[in-house]
């Protein structure tokens, strides 16, 4: 009997814990505590001075890139950018509200606002107590990282960085500034195949860049996977590159990495620096028959309506809202539309031959020739000058 009792007992024992397991097996969820195991922190290096001018309000300043934290735990992350004129915080003079992605670009625009609310100006008109030009100031940016889809609410599971210095300086410009054509250009694996295949402009085989400042250069792009430098007149005599990949340029230094995309590529000679930023506006480009465009894999057949390579890119005019323009691009005999995004949702031909455009209109004959193209998206009208 004292046997039987010992084997019930046991039975009985098992049984529940067996049903203690069935029970845990039949609940739906798990449940985790979110513990902050890793800092979240800033991981671009930022320059000592961001010098500021309304020419290029379009540019991004700064990619701010930051590391994601580990909670312990699997988790949403959402993050918020904030930038303030003081060190603690106490004013917040842009936030960039719930971010899903480590990463966000910080446009000039965005930091020409700050300085506007502080009163900076361009000219030096004004000066501090000190005398110094009114022109001039810190700001602090810091990134924090929340534990879910939203930083608002009840929220234990946090943190937030170290703050990081942006010191930024309004420079003065003497008004806008029409953009004119330059000698210097773009050069690479991530171009034109270090310079053997036509990016279909008549001076070089480069992608050219147009001077929209004193010593400041800008072309949109659309690069490759692979590297590239900066060079003058179509030749390597006079040729620039990054040693460290720190933002700053070197007489013959080192090829610069990128990855495919389309860019707007900024190179100021007054700083030896460069920035590949992030488009702001609308791209439009020529695609066609009559382009001489190479195709990408350097079998040197023209790639006629974008079959094979991206489309010619216009710029931006910044003294003229909704006009583009592309100077000294190589055309012949055929036909050419003006795209957007290298895409045929947004194209626009001429459908009377008369200078004025219409959506998805009339291919535009073209004849053999170097041209100055100038396309007004506000009025619809486009001017082919043959030089």
């Amino acid at each position: 009997m004292k046997i039987m009792t010992k084997i019930f007992k046991t039975f009985a024992v098992v049984a529940l814990i067996f049903a203690t397991v069935i029970s845990c097996d039949n609940e739906d969820y798990l449940i985790f505590t979110a513990v902050n195991e890793k800092e979240v922190k800033f991981q671009n290096e930022f320059l000592p001075v961001y010098k500021l001018s309304s020419a290029t309000s379009s540019n991004v300043a700064e990619r701010l890139v930051w590391n994601e934290p580990d909670f312990g735990a699997p988790a949403t992350i959402t993050y918020v950018v904030e930038i303030s004129t003081s060190s603690n915080f106490g004013s917040i003079s842009m936030s960039s509200g719930d971010l899903s992605s480590n990463h966000m670009a910080l446009s000039v625009k965005d930091l020409l606002g700050i300085a506007e609310t502080l009163g900076l100006d361009e000219d030096g008109s004004t000066t501090n107590a000190d005398g110094s030009p009114n022109n001039a100031a810190t700001l602090y940016a810091r990134v924090s990282a929340y534990a879910g889809t939203t930083s608002t609410g009840a929220n234990p599971s946090s943190t937030t960085s170290e703050s990081a210095t942006i010191n930024i300086e309004l420079l003065e410009t003497a008004g806008c500034q029409e953009p004119v054509l330059s000698t210097w250009g773009l050069v690479g694996s991530a171009v034109n195949g270090w310079g053997g295949i036509s990016r279909g402009f008549a001076a070089s085989n480069d992608i050219e860049m147009f001077e929209v400042g004193d010593n400041l250069y800008q072309a949109y792009a659309t690069l490759l996977d692979g590297e590239f430098k900066f060079r003058k007149d179509g030749g390597w005599a006079e040729n620039l590159g990054d040693n460290d990949a720190d933002g700053s340029l070197e007489a013959g230094g080192a090829n610069i990495a990128a990855s495919a995309g389309t860019y707007l590529v900024t190179l100021d000679l007054s700083e030896n620096t460069y920035s590949v930023g992030a488009v702001t506006s609308d791209i439009w480009g020529i695609v066609g028959s009559g382009v001489t465009i190479q195709k990408d894999d350097g079998s040197g057949s023209v790639a006629e309506w974008g079959d094979g390579a991206a489309d010619t890119k216009f710029l931006p005019d910044p003294c003229n809202d909704g006009v583009f323009i592309l100077q000294g691009v190589k055309l012949k005999n055929g036909e050419i539309k003006f795209r957007q995004d290298d895409a045929w949702g947004v194209n626009l031909g001429d459908n009377d031959a008369d200078g004025t455009l219409e959506g998805g209109g009339a291919n535009i004959a073209v004849t053999d020739g170097t041209y100055d193209i100038v396309l007004d998206v506000v009025n619809n009208t486009y001017t082919l000058t043959k030089k």
